[in-house]
C-alpha cells in the first residue's frame, strides 16, 4: 500500500494516524470538510482535499489514485447534512455506504473502520447499535475491510480523556452516572500502531477486533490515577445523576453543538461496559506491548 487516504484526519485519531503515517513514508491525502484545520498536516506533506462524507462527488474525487483508505470519524457534532434526519447516526451511515461506493468505483479494495468497544445491535444506545450497523456494511461490502474498536483512548486531544483530565486538576470532580462503568483503555499511540500495523495484513481481512490492555478502570479510579500522576490529592466525587442528563438533553445537546438524540443515546450506552470481548485477537499479529494506563498518562501530560 502506497497511496493512502485518511477520512477524518481534522480528529484525534485521525491526525495521529496521518501524521504517523508520513512519517512512516506513506503518501497521504486527508479528506476535510474544512481543510484550514488541518493545515499543520499540508505543511508536513499531507496532500489535504476538499469535501465531506454526505458529498458523493468529493468522495469520488479523494479516491482517486488511492491504494487504501480509513474512516476515523464521528458524528456527533451538528452536520451540515443531517436535514430532518430520525436518527443522529443516519449521517454516519450514508457517508459510510457513500465511501463504500466511491470506492468500489475507483478499485480502492482495502478500508479500514475506527469504531469503538461495544457495538452490538441490541445495545440501548443508539450510537452503538448504529456503529455495529456500519461494521457489517463494510464487512458485507465486498471490500477487504477490517474494524477496529479502541475503548478510552489515552491521549490529548481525546474527548474522553481530556474531561479525565480536566476533573484530576480539579478539588471536585464532577463525573455523569455513578462514575463505576469500566473502560478498556490504549494509548493513543498504540491505537495508531494496530491501525497502521493491520493495513497491509491479509489476516486481518474481513475481521473487527477490540483493542486495549488489560487494565480496565472506572471514571472515578482513571480521575484518581491521572491526579497521582500529576501529584495532586484526589478530588471529591460530585455524580451527575443520568436522569437529569436526559432531560436536559433538549437544553444541553444545541449548548454543546450535538446531533439531536447524541446526549440520550450517550447516557444510555452508560449501562454497559466498554470493555469488549477479546483484545488478544490482534496481539497475535501484533504483539508490541502496550503502554499501561499509567504509562500513556505520563506519556500524554509530559510528566
Amino acid at each position: 500500500m502506497k497511496k493512502i487516504l485518511v477520512i477524518g484526519a481534522s480528529g484525534f485519531v485521525g491526525g495521529n494516524l496521518a501524521k504517523q503515517l508520513l512519517a512512516d513514508g506513506y503518501d497521504v491525502r486527508c479528506l476535510a470538510r474544512t481543510p484550514d484545520k488541518i493545515r499543520d498536516l499540508a505543511k508536513a506533506g499531507c496532500e489535504v482535499v476538499q469535501g465531506d462524507i454526505s458529498e458523493i462527488q468529493s468522495l469520488q474525487n479523494a479516491t482517486k489514485s488511492i491504494d487504501a483508505v480509513y474512516i476515523s470519524i464521528q458524528t456527533i457534532v451538528a452536520q451540515p447534512a443531517n436535514k430532518g434526519s430520525k436518527d443522529f447516526m443516519d449521517v454516519e451511515l450514508a457517508g459510510v455506504q457513500n465511501i463504500v461506493n466511491a470506492c468500489k468505483q475507483n478499485g480502492v479494495t482495502r478500508i479500514i473502520y475506527v469504531t469503538f468497544l461495544g457495538t452490538s445491535p441490541d445495545s440501548k444506545s443508539a450510537w452503538s447499535r448504529g456503529r455495529w450497523k456500519g461494521e457489517q456494511l463494510l464487512i458485507n461490502s465486498g471490500l477487504n475491510a477490517t474494524i477496529i474498536r479502541p475503548g478510552m483512548i489515552v491521549g490529548v486531544g481525546g474527548q474522553g480523556y481530556n474531561a479525565v483530565v480536566r476533573n484530576a486538576k480539579k478539588s471536585t470532580a464532577f463525573i455523569m452516572g455513578s462514575g463505576k462503568q469500566r473502560y478498556r483503555s490504549i494509548a493513543v499511540s498504540d491505537l495508531v500502531y494496530y491501525l497502521e500495523g493491520v493495513l497491509n495484513e491479509p489476516k486481518a481481512f474481513g475481521q473487527g477486533y477490540d483493542v486495549g490492555g488489560d487494565e480496565m478502570y472506572n471514571m472515578e479510579q482513571m480521575t484518581d490515577l491521572v491526579a497521582d500522576a500529576l501529584k495532586r490529592p484526589h478530588p471529591r466525587k460530585w455524580h451527575i445523576p443520568v436522569g437529569v442528563l436526559g432531560s436536559l438533553s433538549f437544553i444541553l445537546e444545541p449548548l454543546m453543538k450535538m446531533q439531536k438524540g447524541f446526549l440520550k443515546s450517550y447516557v444510555d450506552g452508560m449501562a454497559s461496559e466498554l470493555i469488549g470481548v477479546d483484545p488478544n485477537a490482534i496481539r497475535k499479529i501484533l504483539p508490541r506491548p502496550l503502554l499501561t494506563f499509567k504509562e500513556a498518562t505520563i506519556k500524554a501530560l509530559g510528566i
